[in-house]
């Protein structure tokens, strides 16, 4: 084989496993939430009927995004200027574990605001319906954050798409932090992130076995015919 045609065909060959590479990137994964109180981890929850729902959906990127609707309810409520709804996060930690932030998607003081406060709900019911929220990374480097701040977003999008880190999603309301006290803003409820389903891009080639084959197969071609050998 020429030297032209040796060229093309290694031109080709790095282009298409850039075009998997990318695919691979694109993965989005979704995971669902069912907040509700946790005694075991929060004890002054204990009685609470406020309840809620997430589904978070995460990129190998670390692009992370929150759909989420709660409902406070009885003797935690209701969601007024008095009693705010000031932070919503996703943690590190068990349903036994209270953990630092991962990501934060909202707040307001005395928690941080991650770009801007937490939608409030209708007044009448205290309730949120079909909130979008846009997740970054706790940077900061306080023991708060996970990782002291010192995880990128990609890196912790990766821990818990892995599987490595147990995450649960925690809403914090001004008379919670009050009822914590000096425990800290434990929340008011929360529930474990589960893995739903995953969504690859239309068209890539999602058996994995398949294409590590043909790379293995193409590369090994590839290295003989630039020794000199016959493709």
């Amino acid at each position: 084989m020429n030297l032209f045609l040796k060229s093309a065909t290694l031109i080709a060959f790095l282009a298409t496993s850039s075009v998997h590479a990318s695919d691979r990137s694109e993965v989005t994964y979704y995971f669902d939430s069912m907040l509700a109180a946790d005694p075991a981890a929060v004890p002054t929850s204990a009685g609470s009927e406020s309840t809620g729902t997430g589904t978070v959906t995460v990129k190998n990127d670390g692009t992370v995004m929150m759909d989420i609707r709660w409902e406070i309810r009885g003797e935690d409520g209701p969601i007024n200027e008095d009693n705010a709804v000031v932070g919503i996060h996703i943690h590190t930690g068990d349903e036994y574990t209270n953990g630092p932030i991962v990501f934060g998607f909202c707040g307001q003081d005395p928690l941080p605001s991650f770009g801007g406060t937490c939608q409030q709900g209708w007044s009448y019911d205290s309730a949120q319906i079909a909130t979008k929220y846009a997740g970054k990374i706790c940077d900061k480097n306080v023991k708060d954050c996970y990782n002291y701040g010192q995880t990128s977003a990609r890196e912790a999008a990766q821990l818990l798409i892995d599987g490595r880190e147990d995450m649960y999603v925690n809403i914090h309301t001004t008379k919670s932090l009050a009822a914590n006290g000096k425990a800290g803003a434990l929340g008011l409820i929360r529930g474990q992130l589960r893995l739903k389903e995953e969504s690859r891009p239309a068209g890539s080639d999602e058996d994995e076995d398949e294409w590590s084959h043909m790379t293995s197969s193409t590369s090994r071609e590839m290295k003989t015919s630039l020794r000199g050998g016959n493709m």
